[in-house]
């Protein structure tokens, strides 16, 4: 986990909530599922590959498109594809690991039939999805998905949900939003304002956010992310 991500990070991340929630969700599933040295996953929409040090397994390989809303700098895959059909074969991935990607997809059942068909019978999804966050990488952000929104799709692709949780808590999705909201719209021209910002305004909000959330922990029905594990049954696929 890098500064960002850690306890610290808070002071210098105006995302810190979300961020840190996001990583340690996805270590969360990884650690309960201990996927095995053997193995092929596959990243889709790979991006700059930040969960890869997560998985000791055999391959992985990283699957991202040319064109979408973040630069190529911020991008290090190994396969490109158009966006339609991945260049990856039936029945071959032992694992799929796929971040914040689904809401930048104009289908996202294409996006998941393809997951699907690219899974070995049995094999597993890592998926993470957001339900609460501003626009980003426009024009490429076209949903956001609820708890039930989600396994009602990931079903219909013979994808059995066996973990399914939420990020954070109300508190924590709220402190997060006005954080975001305040670090991306206050603009004064002086050197390192950013940093202030960061220190001086963002990271109160999201320690009040916290500190809230552990308070009234129950309070949950509004939050950032949906992180779920999902297995693909062992019948013929999925379905069309």
């Amino acid at each position: 986990m890098n500064f960002r991500q850690s306890p610290l990070g808070i002071f210098v991340n105006p995302a810190h909530i979300a961020e840190r929630s996001l990583h340690r969700a996805i270590a969360a599933l990884v650690s309960e599922l201990q996927p095995g040295a053997d193995e092929l996953w596959i990243d889709v929409g790979c991006g700059n590959r930040p969960y890869e040090g997560m998985f000791n397994v055999g391959r992985f390989i990283g699957l991202d498109v040319a064109e979408s809303g973040r630069s190529a700098e911020l991008k290090h895959p190994d396969v490109i594809y158009g966006g339609e059909g991945f260049p990856i074969g039936d029945n071959s991935a032992d694992g799929i690991l796929c971040t914040q990607v689904l809401e930048h997809a104009a289908s996202p059942e294409k996006l998941l039939h393809e997951i699907a068909r690219c899974l070995k019978p049995g094999g597993h999804l890592i998926l993470t999805a957001p339900f609460l966050w501003e626009e980003h990488e426009v024009p490429y952000d076209f949903l956001r998905f609820s708890t039930f929104g989600l396994k009602q799709m990931l079903e219909t692709q013979s994808l059995q949900i066996t973990v399914l949780e939420k990020t954070t808590g109300s508190f924590e999705a709220l402190a997060q939003a006005l954080s975001i909201a305040v670090f991306n719209h206050v603009r004064v021209p002086l050197p390192g304002f950013g940093r202030i910002l960061a220190l001086l305004v963002c990271a109160p909000i999201q320690m009040v956010g916290i500190l809230a959330q552990k308070l009234m922990p129950g309070c949950a029905n509004l939050y950032l992310d949906n992180a779920v594990l999902a297995q693909k049954s062992d019948s013929q696929g999925a379905r069309t």
